[in-house]
């Protein structure tokens, strides 16, 4: 852990550790995991009263979005583990684990299993000195880790 715990009540950026496949990424600037999921409505034939009599939960997909500003010594698919020239040439699936670091000394650890890459892009931008990488991956599934 980097800086010491906050008194705060709310969780802030430093209480944060991001590893992948058990290696520290560093430096990232945004890390955002998201799930979704399709409903689907069930409704009647020519009954007007009610237009849904329920809705029916389907399958859930997550998905993580890493931003990262470019070093000079590694590119953020590179502290990924990967050394590729495109996407298309990773060819191996990466587990990456979030930790937060509670004031109260305990840890909340998520397991983002076996990770794909679905989509890297970089952004130079000239309003800005610095490039910015992000990369797409979509988890085969979210577990909860105990501390």
């Amino acid at each position: 852990m980097g800086l010491p715990p906050t008194e705060s009540k709310s969780a802030v950026f430093y209480s944060y550790e991001v590893k992948v496949n058990g290696q520290k990424v560093g430096t990232i600037q945004s890390f955002s995991p998201s799930s979704t999921r399709t409903l689907e409505r069930i409704r009647e034939i020519a009954y007007s009263d009610i237009d849904t009599l329920e809705i029916v939960p389907g399958r859930t997909e997550h998905q993580l979005q890493i931003d990262k500003i470019e070093l000079y010594n590694k590119s953020l698919i590179e502290a990924l583990g990967y050394e590729p020239v495109s996407i298309a040439d990773l060819s191996k699936s990466l587990t990456i684990v979030e930790t937060m670091h509670r004031p109260d000394g305990t840890k909340r650890k998520m397991s983002y299993d076996r990770c794909w890459v679905n989509s890297w892009n970089k952004q130079v931008n000239a309003n800005n000195v610095t490039i910015t990488e992000s990369v797409t991956l979509w988890p085969t599934g979210v577990t909860v880790l105990p501390e």
